[in-house]
């Protein structure tokens, strides 16, 4: 497998058509054309459907792909370094994120990351844990941002920060007057949980199994968004993550702490094993993880009346 067959792999799908990779590549379409050939048969499949004019990559093809696209720009970067002409800081980096974590952290870690960093580019995808994995793997992103377990041997962790549970709870609610709450007092107590894609389901679980409790589950949502309204129209109650709490902007719901034992999550770093980390995937993390240490900071600040406010010991 050489490197130019790469680029004219690349070329063809980037271009969607053999011609015009040619083009792009400064070379005649047969040239090409036997190249991706050469390629096909050392892989041992093929990379294209050619459907008349039009082609379509293969399964094979797009597992190729973004490995591809990989390879190349490392080669290019690597290539910029010894001469000169590449800086670290105007690169790009894609970044994955969970929604639980997304909607709270983000805005201020972008910012502040931006001021670092003006020339980088910076791709967001968020998405569910499994899916963000997979794109970890393709080479599609650079780092994402989850909980813990990880069950991949490819994947190393970071160490983030470890962030509290809080049950949300409507303020009128027989149990919102309390400090925090007992597990067991949720044995009866109507659950809304999120689906069983997002990592808080698979946390709902494992906190009712220690505690052992199984408390109903009255409605399932895809949206922590949604869950909070439920909770806020008095349907029920679910364990929502710190930073969601604290940026939660009426007074309508309280967020209060288990008493015993009380769940929390590791949220991590997360890097293929085989890729070492670049300075804009580390300075990322770093604001990232600044950002969260900052709304911990004013939580922890809040006074009393706020409710949110009382923390796991």
């Amino acid at each position: 497998m050489e490197l130019r067959q790469l680029e004219y792999f690349v070329a063809v799908v980037e271009t969607g058509s053999f011609s015009l990779a040619a083009e792009r590549c400064n070379i005649t379409q047969p040239s090409l054309s036997q190249q991706i050939i050469k390629l096909e048969n050392e892989i041992g499949q093929q990379l294209f459907d050619r459907l008349g004019r039009g082609i379509l990559l293969t399964e094979v093809g797009k597992i190729l792909y973004p490995r591809a696209r990989s390879i190349l720009s490392d080669v290019q970067q690597a290539h910029a370094a010894v001469t000169n002409r590449y800086s670290p800081a105007e690169g790009h980096v894609a970044i994955g994120i969970i929604p639980t974590l997304g909607p709270y952290l983000l805005r201020d870690t972008i910012r502040q990351f931006k001021e670092a960093y003006p020339d980088a580019r910076l791709i967001i995808h968020e998405d569910t844990t499994n899916v963000l994995l997979t794109k970890l793997m393709n080479a599609e992103l650079d780092v994402c941002y989850i909980s813990l377990p990880i069950e991949r041997q490819q994947v190393v962790t970071e160490e983030c920060f470890v962030e509290p549970l809080y049950v949300a709870i409507e303020r009128h609610h027989e149990l919102a007057a309390q400090p925090s709450i007992p597990a067991h007092r949720l044995k009866t107590t109507p659950f809304i949980q999120l689906t069983d894609k997002n990592c808080l389901s698979d946390q709902l679980e494992a906190f009712c199994y220690v505690q052992k409790i199984d408390p109903p589950i009255v409605y399932h949502t895809t949206q922590l968004a949604t869950a909070l309204e439920f909770v806020r129209l008095g349907m029920g109650i679910t364990l929502i993550p710190a930073c969601a709490a604290a940026t939660y902007p009426h007074d309508d719901i309280r967020f209060l702490s288990i008493s015993d034992n009380p769940p929390g999550r590791v949220i991590v770093a997360a890097r293929h094993r085989a890729r070492a980390a670049s300075l804009l995937d580390r300075g990322f993390t770093h604001y990232f993880t600044q950002t969260w240490n900052s709304l911990n900071t004013i939580q922890a600040a809040a006074p009393p009346a706020t409710e949110f406010f009382t923390q796991p010991s």
